[in-house]
């Protein structure tokens, strides 16, 4: 926070200088546009003065209205020089106080405005969610002092609730989503929030409120996921099997949280299943080769499907440490990857890869075994053997 008011002292003694500078200044500016302006109306007296007398010397105007029309342009120079000097005289004067008036308002102003209307709150939880030592209940008392301070803060609603809700806190974090679903105007993203909530209130059973705030989400957007998700768990509680494929199998297509969509692909395995139809799977066994036994435990194993012939990321995955080997996994559509990706069931044939990268660089195998053109339909083990990539 110190940071931040050193910074601020900054902008403002900058702000300061912008505004004050140029308004200190500007009098000698004007007495040199002034200086200008005098030259011009004399330069154009004497052009009319010329042009005068000649028209006299041509018979144009008589003796009379000659004096008469230099009378009026000597009367009019006069006025346009004295009018230019007590002007000068008031801008000069004004912008300096006005300067001056500034330069005591603005510091002045600018800590009880910013105190009111500020971040100050906004710049507390920044620093506290990076902060590594402040604790769930010191992060919520701020939250919550964000919440009271502006209360039509849809993010301060937002995080208070996940808090909540982490915390173990059903009953507040309901009443937290309420507030975000009544300052947003029931967006979508809180209608389906707030029926996530009262799911896990109601022991994961879908009843009509839930029911109802979801389908209120999906008709504002049709692809949030975690509508969709519980779109798929209330087909799947009125055994429409079909109905909650559909509901994950779309909610799988846009999410990409690694654990959302293994939970996703696992519902819609176990509803195909309940349906009749064959689930997608491949068994596959890891083993080291005898001259990579002293390879540390800890380092990582990646066993992953990807589609053959095409350069494309992986379809399912699963993370192993070499202290876990040998051992046999089951790649399926509960392993697959991020959205995008496609499923096990869409693919012709797949590469089935295990690797292990020391450097942390995925795609510079240090050790590696794969087997390629695997068929879905095959029912045998694939054997996986890691030894050095060549």
């Amino acid at each position: 926070m110190t940071q931040f008011w050193i910074i601020a002292a900054v902008l403002t003694v900058a702000g300061m200088a912008l505004i004050v500078l140029p308004l200190w200044f500007r009098s000698r500016r004007t007495v040199d546009q002034d200086v200008s302006d005098k030259a011009s109306n004399i330069a154009y007296f004497k052009e009319q003065e010329a042009e005068l007398k000649k028209q006299l010397e041509q018979g144009l105007i008589t003796e009379d209205d000659a004096e008469l029309i230099r009378t009026e342009l000597e009367k009019k120079l006069i006025e346009d020089v004295a009018d230019k000097e007590e002007k000068h005289s008031y801008i000069s004067s004004s912008n300096k106080g006005l300067a001056l008036f500034l330069a005591i308002l603005l510091p002045v102003m600018a800590v009880p405005i910013y105190l009111h209307l500020g971040a100050q709150t906004e710049l507390s939880v920044t620093e506290m969610m990076m902060n590594p030592d402040v604790s769930p209940q010191e992060m919520i008392s701020t939250l919550e002092s964000w919440s009271d301070k502006r209360p039509e803060s849809a993010q301060a609603w937002y995080m208070l609730a996940g808090r909540y809700m982490a915390m173990g806190d059903v009953d507040k974090g309901i009443n937290a989503y309420k507030q975000l679903y009544t300052v947003t105007e029931g967006s979508p993203q809180a209608a389906a929030q707030l029926a996530q909530a009262l799911f896990l209130a109601n022991r994961n059973q879908v009843n009509g409120e839930v029911r109802g705030l979801y389908r209120d989400a999906l008709s504002k957007d049709e692809s949030n996921t975690t509508a969709l998700g519980l779109k798929g768990i209330d087909a799947f509680e009125q055994e429409d099997y079909k109905q909650a494929v559909q509901a994950w199998t779309k909610a799988l297509s846009f999410e990409n949280d690694m654990a959302a969509r293994q939970s996703l692909s696992a519902g819609i395995a176990k509803a195909r299943k309940l349906m009749g139809e064959t689930v997608a799977e491949i068994r596959v066994t890891v083993e080291l080769a005898p001259e990579l036994k002293d390879l540390p435990a800890n380092a990582r194993v990646i066993v992953f499907a990807r589609e053959s012939g095409v350069r494309k990321p992986p379809i399912a995955a699963i993370p192993l440490q070499v202290g876990d080997l040998p051992k046999e996994v089951v790649l399926d559509d509960n392993a697959a990857m991020m959205m995008g990706t496609g499923s096990l069931s869409d693919a012709e044939s797949l590469d089935i890869v295990a690797r292990i990268t020391l450097s942390g660089d995925a795609a510079k195998a240090d050790y590696q075994a794969e087997v390629r053109d695997v068929k879905i339909k095959d029912n045998g083990v694939i054997q996986l053997r890691i030894a050095p990539a060549s």
